[in-house]
Formats: C-alpha cells, structure tokens, sequence
C-alpha cells in the first residue's frame, strides 16, 4: 500500500495512528525521511511483511 501525504506532521500522525509498536513506527518514519529526501514527496509503502526491526546480537568476546 502507497500512502501520500501532504505535510511531514500529517505523516507522522498517520504513522502512529497505524502501527502496532514502536519498531514499525520507526521502520516506516524513517523510510518517510528517505523517501522526501530522494523525491520531495512525502510517501510511504506500508508492507507489513518488512515492517520489523531485528537487533542481531553479536557473538563471541
């Protein structure tokens, strides 16, 4: 799903408004600044199959 909107605050509500905790609120914020700077439009793609952060735990000393 491709979402537009008009304004990064508008985003950003929307965002929090639709995501399930805190990870996919970051995943999806943080492709809203990549995708503004590398086209000046204010857009996400909500896919919920990449919408999750893993911390990898390194192994060994």
């Amino acid at each position: 799903m491709k979402k537009y909107f008009k304004n990064r605050l508008e985003a950003i509500n929307w965002i929090a408004n639709n995501v399930e905790n805190e990870g996919q609120f970051e995943v999806l914020r943080e492709q809203l600044t990549y995708n503004f700077i590398y086209t000046n439009s204010f857009f996400i793609i909500r896919n919920d199959a990449r919408m999750e952060v893993v911390w990898l735990k390194k192994s060994g000393p």
